[in-house]
């Protein structure tokens, strides 16, 4: 009878060896490659391939890395294997390190064998938390340009700042806020997002921007000067829905950007308005009332007066009475607003 050509085994598996001596040769996971894993502990991202890649779950990040780093056996018939990172408790920060045991089973055939192979092996992983070159520049308060705020309500500040927060995954990040005389500075990583958080504003809120730029220092690589920027918004006095007395005639506000978009309260026709030309400091208080006549023509109570009168600007009858409307009053005469 045969035997084991490496132990003296009388059972032959293949090749004149024992299954022990030939699975000790031949294993179904031929290597493995050391797994060294990057990640940013700020921005949550790993470095791969040149990049920092997003993830969601570090034990499934593991998972991925290890599953393409396994080389099996040629000569095997790989059925399935399964992966289970044993990940200690950690709390993340810069230069922490952290060593996971990632337990792996195979399961296989050989050539001519039908009886499955079970393999069993624990392999390790080494992450390092740091910081990204992105979020170390935050971290280090280095800036592209500042968004600067003049003349704005809370609603602007609180808007621009949650806007900018929401960019982080793209390596953008606020360094500094500081408040200054008539507004607030918003100090950022990106200059070319300083120029889109300004348009925002001015599609959003209206009013007007500026921009200039400043020498910061020079590539001496690329040859190239490199520069600072400031975003200069200025928001509008007025407000979409306000209530403008142009040269004693009403108009209501229906947008607002660089120009104020107005409509003639008594024509409906709309106009374009450069916002440095108006002479209008405030808008008219608009107040509101009831209708209290609708046959056989519309009247509304005079909020000043309480006396039923007729709105110089009806142009329709789909009115109910005691139905609440607003109405700007001018000259005692009452308009309508709605």
């Amino acid at each position: 009878m045969e035997s084991c050509t490496k132990c003296g085994e009388k059972e032959i598996f293949l090749d004149g060896l024992c299954k022990k001596c030939y699975l000790k040769k031949n294993p179904l996971l031929v290597s493995f490659k050391p797994v060294k894993i990057l990640i940013c502990f700020f921005c949550r991202k790993y470095f791969s391939n040149g990049k920092w890649t997003g993830f969601r779950k570090l034990e499934d990040l593991v998972k991925d890395i290890v599953q393409k780093r396994l080389v099996f056996n040629d000569d095997a018939q790989i059925s399935s294997f399964k992966l289970r990172p044993i990940i200690p408790k950690y709390k993340d920060g810069p230069n922490v390190k952290v060593d996971i045991q990632t337990e792996i089973i195979v399961f296989g055939t050989y050539p001519g064998k039908k009886t499955v192979v079970k393999e069993e092996y624990v392999l390790p992983v080494k992450v390092i938390f740091i910081l990204c070159p992105k979020c170390s520049r935050h971290k280090s308060g280095y800036f592209e340009g500042i968004l600067q705020l003049r003349d704005v309500d809370d609603e602007v500040i609180d808007y621009a700042v949650n806007e900018a927060k929401k960019q982080n995954q793209r390596g953008i990040f606020i360094t500094k806020q500081l408040k200054v005389r008539n507004g607030f500075d918003i100090y950022l990583t990106k200059r070319g997002y300083i120029h889109e958080l300004g348009r925002e504003l001015l599609n959003k809120f209206g009013g007007e921007t500026k921009a200039s730029k400043k020498l910061f220092s020079r590539d001496k690589m690329r040859s190239r000067d490199i520069y600072r920027v400031n975003v200069l918004f200025r928001q509008s006095k007025f407000k979409k829905g306000d209530i403008l007395n142009i040269d004693n005639e009403l108009f209501k506000v229906k947008n607002i950007d660089r120009h104020l978009t107005v409509a003639n309260i008594k024509t409906g026709k709309k106009t374009s308005i450069m916002p440095k030309h108006l002479k209008v400091k405030a808008a008219e208080e608009v107040k509101e009332t009831i209708v209290s006549l609708v046959f056989p023509h519309v009247e509304v109570l005079d909020p000043e007066t309480f006396q039923s009168v007729k709105p110089e600007n009806v142009r329709n009858n789909k009115f109910k009475v005691n139905q609440k409307v607003r109405v700007v009053v001018l000259e005692g005469n009452v308009w309508l607003v709605d």
